[in-house]
């Protein structure tokens, strides 16, 4: 039987390599950049395909756009304040 190697190790890492899009990004987190609805904002989403929104809020590839589609969709929801008799 192999025998197993379960000691923790360190990783190195190397300043010159960023890990993610640090700074100077070009992320816009109020406009898709992927999919069938890549270059919409998430506000023009809202009217155009709230279903899709909802969606992209509850799966990974949507976590980048969630505090967005959460203000944006939170704005398009009707109060019982908002009604004028």
């Amino acid at each position: 039987m192999a025998e197993r190697d379960d000691r923790s190790f360190e990783i190195e890492s190397d300043d010159a390599e960023p890990v993610g899009p640090g700074h100077g990004s070009s992320f816009d987190a109020s406009r898709l950049d992927f999919g069938h609805h890549a270059g919409r904002t998430i506000a023009e989403l809202a009217s155009l395909d709230p279903d899709y929104l909802h969606w992209l809020a509850r799966h990974p590839s949507g976590v980048r756009y969630r505090a967005e589609i959460a203000r944006v969709l939170s704005e398009a929801v009707p109060r019982a304040g908002d009604w004028h008799r």
